[in-house]
């Protein structure tokens, strides 16, 4: 039987993975036919007509020819576009049209598209306000991902295992983009002037040119304070996740080697987040999460900074002094922490409600715009075969090149660190525990049908 086609494009897996695999199951609901994709395969196949008409949800809508071009060939093969910002940040108000809204749309581009969700009413208001002849393309959903945050679905990190971690742990996000990220310092400056990001905010090459030098020194800080907790502590664990864009082995190198000490990024934070005694951050939207999980969250501040995680430090306990946070964890039992307070903060920027998911909100949403669509399947055996022949001719290309090079490793790292492979069994898995708790029918099927590309019906 012929169903209506959702295309999801994810840039980040562990970042936007699991909420999206829950879009998908509940999309399933409505009869719909889901591919999860990474874009470079999408396009790939668009441009070999291969891909039938549908729907495409994409993680942004920010600026420049290339994505303006992508989305004027979805439209022109009648593709219905909707899109939300998995990048949104949590920004105030002071700043939040100067670098959020001037970077990230522009009425280009929406006009392009049928609907942007929206995290939550201040997102609504300010975007509708902004935006006021297209006001009627947003919408009051909220995020797949914070669907995620507020479950109880624990997700098996199956590179580094939770029950590696016997003893309670204490999490360590950090989040240095900028000082220790895989790409150097000049090639990020370089990266966001090709983009016309500082042309359209003139003032934010300025903000991170005094932003890199800021976190070389809060990054040394974060080093003496992990090194100093494991060793005061050694009944507990301490676990640090390094964001997904930083070098990893910056911090093995750096921080001592303990027993109780480990440092991983693999995996979605959820689960760590969810099963940890305390969280420290520093203007990490991991602290977002950590309230919504219910969790005592400190921002790490012994630097001042203005315009670092400034809504963070609305929603958690902001301490300057490594002895206050040993002071603190001696004496956990007895942490003043509000979390109804800092919940209700959070709620208007994190559209959430128990009673009907976010992932609900996007499907009608979604059902209302595909009336006018026709029902085309698409022939997944053409497609298998051509991605089979396509991506083999492309790693042997780029093998050769990156070997040529002499920098074979650090590229390597750089093409698999947004959307490494993933085996079937994983996303198996995955499904399986969403589908447990949030109650959704558990004959769900997946088929790859490429190294970035799924078929979920």
């Amino acid at each position: 039987m012929k169903k209506k086609n959702i295309y999801i494009l994810i840039e980040m897996i562990r970042r936007e993975l699991h909420g999206n695999l829950l879009l998908a199951l509940v999309s399933l609901k409505k009869n719909f036919n889901i591919y999860i994709s990474d874009t470079a395969t999408f396009k790939y196949l668009l441009e070999k007509n291969l891909i039938a008409p549908g729907i495409l949800h994409t993680k942004s809508i920010t600026h420049g020819d290339a994505k303006s071009k992508f989305h004027q060939q979805l439209i022109d093969k009648n593709f219905k576009i909707t899109a939300i910002d998995e990048e949104h940040g949590l920004l105030d108000n002071y700043d939040y049209k100067e670098y959020f809204i001037s970077n990230r749309l522009s009425k280009k581009e929406l006009s392009k598209i049928t609907a942007f969700f929206c995290w939550g009413n201040y997102d609504y208001q300010k975007l509708r306000k902004y935006f006021n002849e297209q006001k009627f393309k947003f919408y009051l959903t909220g995020s797949p991902r914070s669907d995620i945050w507020k479950s109880k679905t624990n997700f098996k990190d199956h590179n580094n295992p939770t029950k590696t971690l016997n003893k309670p742990y204490i999490l360590i996000c950090t989040n240095f983009s900028f000082s220790n990220n895989i790409n150097s310092y000049q090639s990020i400056i370089n990266s966001k002037k090709k983009e016309g990001y500082y042309s359209r905010t003139p003032k934010l090459l300025k903000r991170d040119r005094d932003f890199y030098p800021y976190q070389k020194k809060l990054i040394k800080k974060f080093v003496k304070l992990i090194n100093n907790l494991s060793r005061q502590f050694p009944n507990l664990n301490f676990y640090v996740r390094p964001h997904p864009v930083e070098n990893i082995k910056f911090w093995h190198n750096k921080l001592i080697k303990r027993k109780n000490l480990f440092i991983n990024n693999t995996g979605n934070a959820s689960s760590w987040i969810k099963n940890c005694k305390l969280m420290i951050q520093s203007g990490c939207t991991t602290g977002c999460e950590g309230i919504m999980s219910n969790k005592i969250v400190i921002n790490y501040t012994p630097i001042k900074y203005e315009g670092n995680g400034e809504f963070l430090k609305k929603i958690s306990l902001n301490i300057e002094k490594d002895e206050k946070i040993i002071k603190l964890i001696k004496n956990f039992e007895n942490i003043q922490f509000n979390k109804n307070k800092y919940q209700k903060i959070l709620n208007n920027r994190i559209q959430f409600k128990k009673k009907k998911l976010a992932v609900e909100n996007i499907l009608s949403v979604w059902v209302k715009i595909s009336k006018k669509l026709i029902k085309k399947k698409n022939n997944n055996v053409l497609i298998y075969l051509n991605l089979f022949v396509y991506e083999n001719i492309k790693s042997l290309y780029l093998v050769t090149k990156l070997i040529l090079t002499g920098k074979y490793k650090r590229i390597k790292i750089k093409l698999n660190y947004k959307f490494p492979e993933i085996k079937e069994n994983i996303l198996k898995y995955d499904i399986e525990q969403l589908s447990k708790n949030f109650n959704l029918n558990n004959n769900t099927k997946i088929k790859k049908l490429g190294k970035r590309l799924f078929h979920i019906h």
